[in-house]
């Protein structure tokens, strides 16, 4: 995927979310263990700037930008936004008793947005696109190399970002940023 079709998908995304910055606050996640438990360090200070996208359901490519406008992450649901960018309940760490509120968390990449929000200044922005807007966004020459695009399109330019630019633009999802 060459950087004008990437800027041209992130530029048709509707921004969704807005990480205006992050609080430092030891917590977990209310599952008995794994990756998705934690313990986590900040709760992400957030603003809903499109519930009705946040909501929608259907295959849904992502991204998050930072306040220069460049991209910090990408992925992508096969479902709905909200599978992948909830709202957890916190629970101390020790106890693992409610904390009493609930923080934005990402459902496989909250590890890398912490690392993210650890060392670079907010606000970020969420954005969304669906399935058949990346259909009619990649051109026709890029599209042999993602295969048949009625079948796992999002998870397809999802990887080909992430092959491609994941490490030169240091993308928070990239397995060679934070190493």
């Amino acid at each position: 995927m060459n950087d004008s079709t990437l800027h041209s998908l992130i530029a048709a995304a509707t921004p969704f979310l807005r990480i205006d910055g992050a609080s430092s606050m030891p917590w977990c996640r209310n599952v008995q263990k794994g990756a998705r438990f934690g313990p986590w360090k900040y709760e992400a200070l957030f603003s809903v700037l499109d519930e009705r996208t946040w909501a929608r359901a259907g295959e849904v490519l992502y991204f998050v930008t930072d306040a220069a406008g460049q991209l910090r992450l990408v992925g992508e649901s096969s479902r709905r936004l909200k599978d992948r960018w909830r709202v957890s309940p916190m629970h101390d760490i020790s106890s693992q008793a409610p904390i009493g509120r609930k923080a934005l968390f990402h459902s496989t990449a909250w590890g890398a947005i912490e690392r993210g929000l650890g060392q670079e200044k907010a606000p970020f922005t969420v954005k969304a696109i669906f399935a058949e807007d990346v259909e009619r966004v990649v051109p026709d020459n890029e599209r042999p190399a993602l295969g048949a695009l009625r079948d796992h399109l999002c998870r397809r330019v999802e990887a080909s970002i992430l092959r491609e630019h994941g490490t030169r633009l240091q993308l928070w999802n990239s397995p060679t940023t934070f190493s």
